[in-house]
C-alpha cells in the first residue's frame, strides 16, 4: 500500500469526526449521518479512499491511540487506559492481543525495555520544555495515509498548491497521529496544515480547527533523520516519566523554518497535557 492522499471532503470530515470522538463509542451509522450520506454509499467511498472499512479504521485507531498511552502514561493502570477507549478490562486485553499479537502488559514491558530510562536524557529534555497555553488555530489541511517518509514530497506539493494564499503571517503545522514504532508504517495518518483566516475559509477544500489549550512545547532544530528519535525520546523518556497525562487534544508541530531542500528545519513540538500532574514515579 502506497501513500494515499485523502481527496474526498466527506471522508476527510469522517476521519476528523473519528479523530475527535475516538474515546467514545463510534458507529458506522453515526459517522455516515455526520457526513449526511447513506451508510452504504459512505462505506464504499471510505474504503476506496482509505483502503479500510469504517469499522476497521475506528477499531485500529482506538487500539493504536491506547498503545501510545501505554507508552506515554507510565503511572496509569492498563485497565484505565482501555476504559478511555470504551473497552472493559477483558475486552481490551482480547482486542489488543488480536491487533498486536501480544497482551497490553507485555507490550508495555517491551516498550519500557526498549526505551530504558536515562536520567540525563530526561533532564536534557526537561530543561528545554516550556508549558504554554496556545490558542485555537483555523487551518487548511491536506491529509494522507501512508509512511511519514512521504511527508517531504507532500510538503513540496502542499506549498506549491497553496502558494497564492501564503503570506508573511502564515504559520505551518503538521499533525501525526500514530507511532510508526508499533503502527504499520503504511497506515499512518498525517495532516499538513497552514493557518488561514475565517473570511477565506471557502477557498480551501479541507479546513479544521487545531484546538488550543495547555501544551508542553519542545523546540527542535535539526535535520530530518533526527525527528523520529526525538519523538521517541519525548514520549518514551520525558513524558512517560514526567507524571503528566495526555489530553484528548492531538499533538502537532508548529514550524518556524524549513530549508528549501527540507533537510534542515526548526519547529516546536506541541504535546497537549492535562492540567493536573500525577505524582512522579
Amino acid at each position: 500500500m502506497g501513500t494515499r492522499t485523502i481527496r474526498s471532503e466527506a471522508v476527510n470530515e469522517a476521519i476528523e469526526y473519528i479523530l475527535t470522538h475516538v474515546s467514545e463509542s463510534i458507529t458506522l451509522e453515526q459517522t455516515a449521518e455526520y457526513c449526511h450520506l447513506s451508510k452504504f454509499y459512505f462505506s464504499r467511498l471510505f474504503k476506496e479512499e482509505t483502503g479500510e472499512s469504517v469499522c476497521a479504521f475506528i477499531k485500529r485507531f482506538k487500539l493504536e491511540q491506547s498503545a501510545i498511552k501505554l507508552k506515554a502514561e507510565n503511572h496509569r493502570q492498563i485497565t484505565d487506559i482501555g476504559l478511555d477507549y470504551g473497552y472493559s478490562a477483558s475486552n481490551y486485553s482480547s482486542a489488543f492481543k488480536a491487533h498486536y499479537d501480544t497482551s497490553p502488559i507485555l507490550f508495555r514491558r517491551k516498550i519500557r525495555e526498549r526505551t530504558k530510562f536515562r536520567q540525563s536524557l530526561f533532564d536534557e529534555i526537561d530543561g528545554q520544555i516550556t508549558f504554554q497555553v496556545l490558542p485555537d488555530v483555523l487551518v487548511a489541511y491536506d491529509r494522507a495515509i501512508g509512511s511519514y517518509a512521504g511527508m517531504k514530497a507532500d510538503w513540496c506539493s502542499f506549498i506549491e498548491k497553496y502558494s497564492p494564499y501564503i503570506n508573511s503571517d502564515t504559520v505551518f503545522f503538521d499533525r501525526t497521529f500514530e507511532d510508526p514504532g508499533f503502527t504499520d508504517e503504511n497506515r499512518c495518518v498525517y495532516d499538513l496544515c497552514m493557518s488561514i483566516e475565517e473570511k477565506d475559509r471557502a477557498r480551501y477544500e479541507n479546513t479544521c480547527v487545531l484546538r488550543g489549550g495547555r501544551f508542553a512545547v519542545y523546540p527542535f532544530r535539526g535535520k530530518m533523520p533526527e525527528i523520529y528519535p526525538l519523538h521517541q525520546a519525548l514520549i518514551g523518556t520525558w513524558f512517560a516519566h514526567s507524571g503528566y497525562e495526555l489530553d484528548e487534544r492531538y499533538a502537532y508541530s508548529r514550524y518556524r523554518l524549513v530549508a528549501a531542500d527540507c533537510r534542515y528545519m526548526e519547529f516546536d513540538v506541541c504535546i497537549p497535557v492535562k492540567q493536573s500532574k500525577h505524582t512522579e514515579v
